[in-house]
């Protein structure tokens, strides 16, 4: 049992798609942005401050390093300036600052100042905890155990204090493992508690705006190298006025919990369920043409099989989606659902109880 809470908390997903668009939601990019670049540019000066200390580098080849960092944090600054980076600039970003930190604090030529400098580590792997795996957080925290490690050891050489070394080492630790696990721990909480926010309480199903960044996450997150297939299905229950005029609406919301029920049996693990309103459902997902059209026949077949003789009118719509795609939210995801929708209502004016399909000519970055 343990060993699976630890698997599940290593394989936890990346933050960066669902942060992104919850602070664009609420217009705080711009903020974070501007933040962001304030701190890395500070960061930037860091090294060039030491240069002019009798305690910072004390050779040409150090004073070089320290030049060389510090240009390259500023660089990474100015990306947030210009615009919200993607999550492979984000990792970027996040490596240079790591590296130029870690040379920062070994070129100075006192290893005291060196060994408190690894507590800048604690900031950058408080970023990676709000937007990326644990596996980066860890990552950033070995490297400043050490950094720590070697300057720790030059300190005791150069001074024999055993206990200012110790001090120094443990407040190291505390700062880089309390503020980034800390974090990390917070922000997936807040995740889960705020996606079951967003559902349908009578069908557990996301509902209409959490649909909607679920369904720009996954088109987002599915971005590689090669291009990528995205399916949304549009479902609408057929006739289903006429089984809450007959049998009553307490009828009817059993019903509609059957159906989410078919569709959480038939769908894949990381497809998006939800309920838009009414008797109205809509799935997302990557599938292959072949599996796709299989999923959506087992939800037909299944909810014609459900106690309520209803059947379900189903409309999809496909697009590739090629990598580097500028999606503009919620636009893109508009556009699709506005497609699968059509295809449904000409299943509905066919008589219903069946799928139509749709296809959009290929996206492709802009």
């Amino acid at each position: 049992m343990r060993r699976s809470a630890v698997m599940g908390w290593w394989r936890q997903a990346d933050q960066f798609d669902w942060f992104s668009v919850y602070l664009h939601d609420r217009g705080l990019q711009l903020q974070w942005r501007l933040a962001t670049f304030a701190f890395t540019a500070l960061l930037g000066a860091l090294p060039l401050m030491m240069l002019g200390s009798p305690l910072g580098p004390d050779n040409t080849m150090t004073r070089s390093i320290a030049i060389v960092a510090a240009v390259c944090v500023f660089g990474a600054a100015l990306l947030w300036l210009i615009r919200w980076p993607t999550r492979r600039q984000s990792l970027v970003y996040n490596v240079v600052c790591s590296a130029s930190t870690a040379a920062t604090c070994l070129v100075v030529s006192s290893p005291y100042a060196g060994l408190m400098g690894c507590t800048i580590f604690a900031a950058i792997g408080g970023f990676l905890a709000y937007f990326h795996v644990i596996a980066h957080v860890i990552g950033n925290f070995v490297l400043a155990l050490v950094c720590a490690t070697i300057t720790a050891s030059e300190l005791i050489i150069d001074t024999g204090d055993a206990a200012l070394t110790i001090a120094s080492v443990l407040t190291v630790v505390a700062i880089n493992f309390g503020v980034p696990f800390g974090i990390h721990t917070l922000v997936h909480t807040l995740r889960i508690d705020l996606r079951n926010s967003d559902r349908d309480p009578l069908t557990g199903l996301l509902n209409r705006r959490s649909v909607y960044n679920a369904v720009h996450e996954i088109a987002v997150a599915q971005q590689g190298s090669a291009s990528v297939r995205l399916n949304i299905t549009m479902i609408d229950l057929d006739e289903f006025k006429k089984l809450n005029d007959t049998r009553g609406h307490a009828v009817g919301d059993e019903a509609l919990a059957d159906v989410g029920a078919v569709l959480r049996e038939n769908c894949s693990g990381d497809a998006v369920m939800g309920r838009l309103g009414g008797e109205e459902f809509v799935i997302a997902d990557s599938e292959p043409a072949p599996e796709h059209a299989k999923t959506v026949e087992r939800i037909r077949a299944g909810i014609a099989a459900t106690p309520f003789q209803i059947t379900a009118s189903l409309g999809t719509c496909s697009v590739n989606v090629e990598p580097g795609t500028a999606m503009k939210h919620p636009e893109f995801v508009d556009r699709l659902l506005h497609v699968a929708d059509a295809a449904m209502y000409r299943s509905k004016r066919a008589g219903g109880d069946r799928i139509q399909y749709a296809h959009l000519d290929q996206v492709s970055a802009e």
